[in-house]
């Protein structure tokens, strides 16, 4: 089942016009769908909201993000991503999970009463995320271009479950972005299991994010004598805070408190700070260097690509290469523009390594050779690609050449 999600088109919000990724004939933009599926484990059908990228390639893959608190926070999200990927963090599916009943799915023990509320249901996070992994997962990937890589947003409760789901199921996630989350739950029972729970050889690689906010605006030193409802949230984090410090030495997260912010206020920079954290890896300032080559060697043009997509590949778990286009460009933009045949060539080579059975590769290195006057040389390359897959520009390009013999 699937239903369109969409915002009309005379919407003057600007994050809501950020966040749109198609227009249809009805002049609305549309942000997403809805989509469901039948969940054997809660026994209940589910409803998920999934934005895709902007332009996706279904021959390629996106990495997935878990969206806790959708509505709520869906369009929200949608906008961000579209200020951030590419650029700051790889383009990425996003999946709002709706709650059928939040009480249950996001917390992780139960508690019959809890601050005023009735809450019979609560504990209901071990399902929820068996949920997640088990049949969300499989059904996302058969369904949509998705990659391996996957990371879960979640503010208050939704922050809750997102801790519950990095202390108790390291290995669900790769990165965990949780906003204000409500740790005060059964007494901070989740903050004293994390004590054991978190070690060495089950959070490595795995990446956290934590917003914090002041709701009561008070001094974070004096708030860890209060005893009052109303403080037990910061106190919560603060100690939460102090494990995550004490192990700091093989945990990657990083602890962000935003003094300046509420419970509610906090969602947009939490969103925003969260993801550039988790995927400070991604940006790759070097490429630019090509503006000004004669500031470097061809090895310092050339060599930072080889460095950072093999990182890129170790955290998307599969090789991941560099666009042949844009390394093709900068190749001949050198060559032409700088009049530096050495360096450009570095850039041409670069695409033989990463794409040795694409005849194009091949032909590029022959246009080069043409242009530098090495017929010769020129020729081999060409022949190459014909040899690799009959390319007929190859052959065209070769029939001009072996006139002039």
């Amino acid at each position: 089942m699937r239903r369109i999600l969409s915002v009309i088109a005379f919407l003057s919000i600007n994050l809501y016009a950020t966040a749109q990724f198609s227009q249809n004939e009805d002049k609305q933009l549309i942000i997403g769908t809805v989509d469901s599926l039948f969940s054997e484990i809660l026994n209940e059908q589910r409803e998920i909201w999934v934005h895709v990228p902007e332009g996706i390639d279904d021959s390629k893959k996106y990495s997935v993000i878990y969206l806790l608190n959708t509505p709520g926070h869906f369009y929200t999200a949608t906008g961000i991503l579209k200020l951030l990927e590419k650029w700051s963090m790889p383009k990425s599916i996003l999946v709002g999970i709706p709650s059928t009943d939040g009480v249950r799915d996001l917390t992780p023990t139960n508690v019959a009463f809890q601050r005023g509320h009735k809450s019979e249901t609560s504990g209901g996070a071990p399902n929820f995320i068996k949920f997640i992994e088990k049949e969300l997962k499989p059904y996302l990937k058969s369904k949509y271009p998705t990659d391996n890589m996957s990371t879960i947003i979640g503010h208050s409760t939704g922050g809750l479950f997102v801790v519950y789901a990095y202390t108790h199921h390291p290995d669900v996630f790769d990165n965990y972005l949780a906003i204000d989350p409500s740790l005060w739950w059964d007494k901070e029972k989740l903050v004293n299991q994390s004590k054991e729970l978190i070690n060495k050889s089950t959070h490595q690689k795995k990446f956290l994010y934590v917003a914090v906010a002041n709701s009561m605006a008070i001094d974070t030193v004096k708030v860890r004598k209060l005893k009052s409802e109303q403080s037990e949230m910061l106190r919560a984090n603060l100690n939460f805070h102090d494990i995550l410090v004490k192990n700091s030495n093989y945990l990657d997260f990083t602890w962000d408190y935003q003094g300046n912010e509420d419970h509610g206020s906090v969602v947009v920079p939490g969103i925003y700070n969260g993801l550039r954290s988790l995927f400070s890896w991604y940006p790759f300032p070097e490429r630019w260097r090509f503006n000004t080559p004669e500031q470097y060697t061809a090895e310092e043009l050339t060599e930072p690509f080889y460095i950072h997509f093999e990182e890129l590949s170790k955290h998307f778990k599969r090789e991941v290469k560099p666009d042949w286009r844009f390394v093709n460009d900068v190749g001949f933009f050198i060559l032409t523009a700088h009049n530096s045949p050495q360096k450009a060539r570095t850039y041409l080579e670069m695409n033989l390594k990463y794409y040795p059975k694409k005849s194009k590769s091949y032909v590029a290195m022959g246009d080069y050779y043409v242009i530098r006057k090495k017929k010769g040389e020129a020729i081999k390359y060409f022949e190459k690609a014909i040899e690799i897959d009959g390319n007929t520009e190859a052959q065209t390009k070769l029939n001009e050449l072996n006139k002039g013999k």
